[in-house]
């Protein structure tokens, strides 16, 4: 009887130490579980953190063309910032100048009458623009070595616009008569690159298209 009992003991000990190593398994399976599930949110948060910065230095860019665009129209009908220049003041004791403190226009003549930069002006000149080394306008006009900026490059070219023509026949005369519409537009491509955080960088190229004689009277900079 003694002895069938110490054969019980022994069976139940083993089943005991059976349990205990499915049990470590099975917290070492959740462990490992939990730091996938836990490396894989953090590469997540990474991704949609890269896609953020990513769509706002594109969004910033696109808006340093809505900027490069006015300025250039105001450069057209104020001929050098000359005129009704109160807008503009020198940049400590550089020759650049701020439009209204807010967008920054290099001091160099092609950049003051940006206008008459002509297609190649930047293209041609063998360097990478915009850049903080070759650009017409920036914004903001100070800024610290790594903050967030935009640099904006002009160039363009005259051009003829499409006519139309309308011909008439005055039969009791005998005549044509006719009316023609066309003119000269100047073609501008204008490239905006925007600097964001995290050394993120966009740029991009539009074309924009001034007609002439359409420039505005009031030559104005806000």
């Amino acid at each position: 009887m003694k002895l069938i009992m110490n054969k019980l003991m022994i069976k139940g000990n083993n089943e005991e130490g059976f349990v205990l190593i499915i049990a470590l398994m099975i917290m070492v399976v959740l462990t490992v579980i939990g730091i996938a599930a836990t490396f894989n949110t953090t590469t997540e948060l990474q991704i949609a953190g890269n896609d953020r910065i990513h769509k706002e230095t594109f969004y910033d860019a696109d808006g340093g063309t809505e900027f490069a665009t006015e300025v250039l129209e105001q450069n057209i009908a104020c001929l050098d910032f000359a005129a009704n220049g109160s807008g503009s003041q020198s940049i400590g004791t550089s020759a650049d100048i701020t439009i209204d403190g807010h967008i920054a226009v290099s001091g160099a003549p092609s950049s003051l009458v940006m206008w008459q930069n002509v297609m190649g002006r930047w293209r041609d000149s063998g360097v990478s623009y915009p850049s903080d080394a070759a650009r017409d306008l920036w914004y903001p006009p100070v800024y610290a070595a790594g903050q967030p900026h935009t640099n904006l490059t002009v160039e363009g070219i005259a051009d003829l616009a499409p006519g139309t023509s309308i011909l008439q026949n005055a039969g009791y005369l005998g005549l044509g008569r006719s009316a023609a519409a066309g003119g000269v537009t100047l073609d501008y491509e204008i490239y905006s690159q925007h600097v964001g955080d995290r050394n993120s960088e966009s740029r991009i190229r539009i074309e924009w298209k001034h007609a002439v004689g359409k420039e505005d009277p009031h030559c104005r900079y806000n």
